[in-house]
């Protein structure tokens, strides 16, 4: 991919002083573009940015799309900075995601006529896992969203077919497994590389293009997009279709996910939720029980929690307890727990608690206060 390294150079121009030198001490990746409230999404593996650079009396902005670059002189007044003037490098973008560069540089950080834009930019910091974005909003309300930490590319473990078993409701105070369905329906999900989707429900087959976003606060999602189904009255368990394929069908929506592989056992589980507390499991091979007593269940209070989780199988003994945070990473492991797990020493934020038994697993999600 063509960068714009040797864009880097310094472009003077008097302006007043920024209200905001934290801007200055990050380069900003870009996660989504919102255009006349319609959301685009940075396409997988681009990294497309923007860099501020300053003096304290010359200021400039040096942003990368696709192929091409821009940069131009800024001056600051506030909350506010305005382009003096701007450059765009003339390189061919003939690929399959230069419509995202058309839209950041023709659309947002400059228009059709060519005017030279001012943005409102809102900046904010949390300590929690040093997260930090940018917003700028030019004065129709279209916005660029930033964050301090590249996007990267999702596990290699999330690409294949997932076969769904079960979905809680209520933070899995009630779920509802594949196998009891009668009669019984396999439904799946295939994500492949290029984080397009296929997939069937009850009786419909659909279709669609995710797009991923990551970032030190939430972790990773998955965004739908293009979602279409074939469209047909199920002759039964159409309720339950209708609520799975709404989980793709909000294109503003992100999909909070967890995906897990064994490397010994080749076993796989992915999970995710669009509403918190209601979440879809998934597994790599299809649902072989025949009641919901061969699954592993289990319950945990309180949620969210601030110091002690309390937790209990209901149909086995608990062999491992593993807890991860949002970004995947475990954080506290335990064998043969009976009763409560003291996570007061976690930070603020939402985890993934994996329970095993001879039964063998799942993974629920909880939130420390």
């Amino acid at each position: 991919m063509k960068k714009l390294a040797l864009l880097l150079l310094t472009i003077s121009v008097y302006t007043a002083n920024a209200q905001t030198p934290e801007i200055f001490e990050n380069s900003w990746n870009l996660r989504y573009l919102k255009i006349d409230g319609e959301r685009n999404y940075t396409p997988l593996e681009i990294e497309s940015n923007i860099n501020f650079e300053g003096n304290g009396v010359d200021y400039s902005v040096i942003a990368n799309g696709v192929e091409n670059g821009l940069f131009g002189d800024i001056t600051f007044s506030g909350d506010t900075f305005t382009f003096t003037n701007i450059n765009i490098s003339l390189l061919d973008c003939d690929t399959e995601n230069c419509y995202f560069e058309d839209i950041y540089f023709g659309e947002f950080l400059t228009n059709e006529t060519s005017d030279l834009k001012t943005f409102t930019y809102d900046y904010f910091a949390s300590s929690l896992y040093n997260y930090k974005s940018l917003r700028l909003t030019d004065s129709e309300g279209n916005i660029a969203f930033y964050v301090n930490t590249p996007i990267g590319i999702p596990d290699e473990a999330l690409m294949k077919t997932w076969y769904l078993h079960s979905m809680d409701a209520d933070l899995g105070e009630d779920s509802d497994y594949i196998a009891n369905y009668n009669p019984p329906i396999s439904p799946t999900l295939t994500i492949n590389q290029d984080l397009s989707f296929t997939g069937t429900g009850s009786c419909n087959d659909f279709s669609g293009q995710f797009f991923y976003t990551n970032d030190n606060f939430d972790g990773g999602r998955l965004i739908a997009a293009n979602f279409q189904e074939d469209g047909d009255t199920c002759e039964y368990h159409n309720g339950f279709e209708n609520y799975y394929f709404s989980q793709f069908m909000d294109e503003n929506a992100e999909l909070y996910f967890w995906v897990d592989e064994n490397s010994s056992t080749g076993e796989a589980y992915f999970s995710f939720d669009l509403a918190p507390g209601f979440t879809f499991n998934f597994r790599n091979y299809p649902v072989l029980a025949t009641n919901e007593e061969t699954v592993l269940k289990f319950y945990m209070y309180p949620n969210p929690v601030d110091d002690r989780l309390f937790i209990k199988a209901t149909n086995d003994s608990i062999d491992t307890v593993q807890i991860f945070d949002s970004l995947g990473k475990l954080v506290i492991k335990r064998f043969g727990i009976q009763n409560g797990l003291t996570v007061s020493s976690l930070e603020t934020g939402i985890y993934f608690i994996q329970i095993k038994s001879s039964k063998g697993q799942t993974v629920k999600k909880f939130i420390k206060k």
